[in-house]
């Protein structure tokens, strides 16, 4: 279904990580889910294992991140702890994380940094550790000159049940 699903998108480019569901499914009987998504759409582009880079124009670092962590009490917490864990030169110039369910922006250390939400509701394990879940999509633009990032705008799109 994913498969048909990307196969629809031929605008642009698609760019993906795996994540701790897509590891699991590669542990317990060897299926690489995002590797096969790429494989089969030519404009689909597997870039890492948790973690990948992207250049925008050769002037800039987009960092997709997914990380096994948990959440923290408050929402920009873990994003400025994620932040503070990497060394001089390979801080990027914006991130893009995920795995927690939640959707916060911040801008942090001059990184524009989103943590992207979900695609479903509150589960019942999520209910069940006290862990909200923030159901929607971001479309986010980045303007990019001979410095970097000069300027990001995001729309987040909420779904409610």
């Amino acid at each position: 279904l994913a498969i048909e699903i990307f196969k629809q998108w031929t605008d642009t480019d698609i760019y993906a990580i795996d994540g701790n569901h897509d590891r699991w499914f590669l542990k317990s009987n060897g299926a690489k889910i995002v590797k096969d998504i790429d494989e089969a759409i030519p404009n689909f582009h597997f870039i890492g294992h948790d973690e990948g880079s992207i250049s925008l124009n050769g002037k800039a670092t987009l960092w997709l991140w997914h990380g096994e962590d948990g959440n923290s009490y408050a929402l920009s917490y873990r994003l400025q702890k994620i932040l503070e864990s990497l060394t001089g030169g390979e801080k990027p110039n914006a991130m893009i994380a995920g795995h927690t369910h939640k959707y916060v922006d911040i801008f942090e250390r001059h990184v524009f940094c989103t943590s992207v939400g979900c695609m479903q509701s509150q589960t019942p394990w999520m209910r069940s550790k006290r862990i909200a879940a923030h159901p929607g999509f971001a479309i986010i633009d980045y303007w990019v000159n001979d410095s970097g990032i000069c300027k990001m705008t995001h729309t987040w799109h909420p779904f409610y049940s």
